[in-house]
């Protein structure tokens, strides 16, 4: 009885202090990008700095999952793309389009989705939980999202084709790493199909500098081509991969470039 209650006790102690992880880190990153965006002129260090701070904590986080087999330093870098990149998205677009007004409450707030996603990547530790499937879901919506703030971002600012090509083209590989990393293969082929990724989307981005496209629209377009080559790809490395499979993502891309056409031509 005594074994049984100490036991249970542990339990409860490693629940409580995940939890209790997890939020401290939430409102580490709300308060960050709150101060990121509040102050004038914009201290770019204070965002490089709150996504160091939020990779130590994702490592921190998930290495407290008591069917965590990791051992070396760079067991957990896979787990680190989509909060650190979540960080820095984040804060580029919202220095964009949240005025004085709003970026506090924007960088508070901010804090939500990224404590769902912390906890989804302490959840996708083991596949064999019955939380996996619904951390997968939540970790892939944020990847997309994550791709989107980042392209649209991108032509923001005013930047050369090849700062372009490269920034897509480095943000797609490391965004596709979370994709692929579902199918459990060895990290060194996980990376080597990320790459493929990165290599289509930078020629997508080049492609995108002859069309008349910009702003939210040319965004919406590498989305497209990056939920496409990712959704493929992920369903080729699973045996998934039928003519059906791939005529509905396909369709689903197609669908979307026809709405950007008719966005462009009529707004």
């Amino acid at each position: 009885m005594k074994e049984f209650t100490s036991s249970r006790a542990t339990a409860l102690n490693g629940v409580v202090s995940r939890v209790d992880r997890v939020h401290a880190m939430a409102a580490v990153f709300g308060i960050g990008l709150a101060a990121f965006l509040a102050i004038e002129p914009t201290q770019n260090w204070l965002l490089l700095l709150l996504a160091g701070l939020v990779a130590l904590g994702t490592d921190a986080v998930v290495r407290t999952h008591p069917r965590a087999r990791f051992q070396r330093l760079d067991d957990t870098a896979l787990f680190l793309f989509v909060p650190v990149l979540l960080t820095l998205s984040l804060g580029l677009f919202l220095e964009e389009v949240a005025d004085s007004y709003w970026a506090v409450p924007a960088g508070l707030a901010a804090a939500v989705p990224f404590g769902a996603v912390l906890q989804a990547e302490y959840d996708s530790v083991d596949r064999r939980l019955r939380v996996y499937g619904g951390a997968r879901l939540i970790l892939n919506i944020a990847t997309y999202v994550i791709a989107f703030l980042f392209y649209a971002t991108i032509y923001d600012f005013d930047l050369s084709l090849a700062a372009i090509t490269f920034a897509a083209g480095v943000v797609s590989l490391l965004l596709a790493i979370e994709i692929l990393r579902e199918e459990a293969l060895e990290t060194p082929r996980t990376l080597l199909y990320a790459v493929a990724i990165g290599a289509l989307l930078s020629e997508a981005a080049v492609a995108m500098h002859f069309l008349p496209l910009e702003g939210a629209l040319a965004a919406v377009f590498l989305l497209l081509a990056f939920y496409l080559m990712t959704g493929l790809m992920h369903n080729y490395l699973g045996d998934r991969l039928t003519l059906r499979t791939a005529a509905e993502f396909s369709g689903i891309a197609l669908l979307g470039l026809l709405i950007v056409v008719i966005s462009h031509a009529y707004i």
